[in-house]
C-alpha cells in the first residue's frame, strides 16, 4: 500500500500526501489491535474524568454540610458572654466543651473556637473576642456561627425591649464579636503548602522512577540483557533488589527537587497567594518526616512500578499499565483534601497512596503525631516487601537460556 502511493507519473506533492495517509492509516489498524491501547485511550478517560469531576464537587459539598450540621465546639474563657453561649446552646449551634488549657486545644484542633468576654467596652458595647485557627476550616466555620448566633441575641433583645414598657433600647449593650486569628504565620504557611504540595510529592515520586522501571524491567528483556543478567550468579532476590534501588533512587530524587521547588516558589509568591503574615518555611523535623514517608511511598510505587515493568512483554504493555497505575494514585491523592471528618478515621492511615497525602498534609499543619507518622511508614513498608517478592516470583518463572 505504501509503495503504492510512490508509482511513477504521480505528482511529487500527491505522492508525500498519499505515502502519509497509507502510513497513518498502517499504523493505526496495528494501534486498534491492540485492546490496552484503546482502554488508556478511551476507556480510562471515560470512567476516571467523571469520577474525579462528580467526586470533588460531592466531596466539597459534604465536607460544607458537616460543618454546617455539626455544632461548633466552644470553650468559654472570661465571663458569661453576654448570653450569646447560652443562646448558641439552647439553637444546638454551639457544644461546650472544657479543657485545661482550652489555647493548646484549640491549637491542636480539639475545640473550634475559644470565647473570650472581655467585658464592655466605653459602656456601650460588650465585647466577645473569638479566637479560631484561620488554617482549619472547622475553626473558620465555627467564627460564622458565633455571628449569626450573636445577629440573633441582638433581635431577640430588640424584640424584648419593644414588648416591655419602659425599657429605652438605647440602654441595650450589645453584645460585639471580634474574630482573632491565632495560627501561626508558619501555621498559615504550612496550610498554603498543604494545598497542592502533597499531590505533586505523590505524583512526582511515581513519575520520577518511571522511566527508570521501564528501562530495567521490559527494556532489558526486548534488548536481551535480562537473559544475560539471569544466567550470573546472583539470586533472583538479588536482582530484583539492585533494579528496586535503581528505581528508588530517581524517584526519591525527584521527590527532594519537588519539594525544594515547592517550598521556594510558595515563598516568592506567598503575598500573592495568600491574606495576613505567612511564613512559608519547613522546619528540620517537618522535613525528616515529609522524606521519611515521601521515601516508604517511593518504595512502594518503585516496587510496583518494577514489578509491572518486568511482568509486561513488551514496551507498550508496560507505558499502557503504567498509565493506569499513575491515574490509580493521582486520583485518590487529588481527592485527600475534601475527605474533610473522614481524614480522622483510624483507617486512613491504612489506605496505600491515600495515606502518603494525608500524612504530607498532617506534618504540613503540624497535626501530625509521631504514631501516626510511624504507622503510615510502617504500612507502606509492609506492602512494600510482599510486591517485592512477586517481582522474584516473576524472575522465577523466566526459563534460563541455554
Amino acid at each position: 500500500m505504501i509503495a503504492t502511493a510512490f508509482q511513477e507519473g504521480s505528482p511529487r506533492r500527491g505522492r508525500w500526501l498519499r505515502a502519509v495517509l497509507a502510513v497513518f492509516g498502517k499504523e493505526m489498524i496495528e494501534t486498534l489491535r491492540d485492546r490496552r491501547t484503546l482502554v488508556a485511550a478511551v476507556v480510562l478517560p471515560a470512567l476516571l474524568m467523571p469520577l474525579v469531576v462528580l467526586a470533588m464537587p460531592a466531596l466539597a459539598r459534604r465536607q460544607q454540610a458537616v460543618l454546617a450540621d455539626r455544632p461548633a465546639r466552644i470553650a468559654v474563657a472570661g465571663g458569661d458572654t453576654g448570653g450569646l453561649v447560652a443562646l448558641g446552646f439552647d439553637e444546638r449551634a454551639f457544644s461546650l466543651v472544657s479543657a485545661p488549657d482550652p489555647m493548646a486545644a484549640l491549637l491542636r484542633g480539639e475545640i473550634d473556637a475559644l470565647l473570650l468576654d472581655e467585658g464592655a467596652r466605653d459602656g456601650r458595647t460588650r465585647v466577645v473576642a473569638v479566637l479560631y485557627d484561620e488554617s482549619r476550616p472547622a475553626s473558620k466555620s465555627a467564627v460564622q456561627k458565633v455571628a449569626q448566633v450573636a445577629a440573633r441575641l441582638a433581635l431577640q433583645e430588640l424584640q424584648t425591649a419593644a414588648r416591655t414598657r419602659g425599657l429605652d433600647p438605647q440602654q441595650l449593650v450589645p453584645v460585639a464579636v471580634e474574630p482573632r486569628n491565632v495560627a501561626t504565620p508558619q501555621r498559615m504557611g504550612g496550610a498554603l503548602l498543604g494545598v497542592a504540595l502533597p499531590f505533586f510529592l505523590a505524583v512526582w515520586i511515581l513519575l520520577g522512577g518511571q522511566y527508570a522501571a521501564l528501562d530495567v524491567g521490559v527494556g532489558e528483556r526486548e534488548r536481551g540483557s535480562l537473559d544475560t543478567l539471569l544466567m550470573a550468579p546472583p539470586s533472583r532476590s538479588a536482582i530484583v533488589s539492585g533494579k528496586f534501588l535503581a528505581v528508588l533512587a530517581p524517584a526519591t530524587m525527584a521527590m527532594v527537587v519537588m519539594l525544594c521547588s515547592g517550598i521556594a516558589s510558595a515563598r516568592l509568591g506567598s503575598r500573592f497567594l495568600a491574606d495576613g503574615s505567612v511564613d512559608v518555611s519547613l522546619p528540620l523535623g517537618a522535613a525528616g518526616a515529609l522524606l521519611l514517608v515521601g521515601l516508604a511511598l517511593g518504595g512502594l510505587l518503585s516496587a510496583l512500578q518494577l514489578v509491572l515493568s518486568l511482568a509486561a512483554r513488551t514496551l507498550r504493555e508496560a507505558q499502557q499499565v503504567l498509565t493506569g497505575l499513575y491515574l490509580l494514585v493521582a486520583i485518590p491523592v487529588m481527592l485527600v483534601p475534601f475527605l474533610g471528618d473522614w481524614a480522622l478515621q483510624p483507617w486512613i492511615p491504612l489506605i496505600p497512596v491515600v495515606n502518603a497525602a494525608w500524612a504530607f498534609r498532617g506534618i504540613l499543619l503540624a497535626d501530625l503525631g509521631p504514631r501516626a507518622l510511624a504507622g503510615t511508614a510502617a504500612s507502606l513498608v509492609v506492602l512494600t516487601v510482599p510486591v517485592l517478592a512477586w517481582g522474584v516470583r516473576i524472575l522465577d518463572l523466566q526459563r534460563r537460556p541455554i
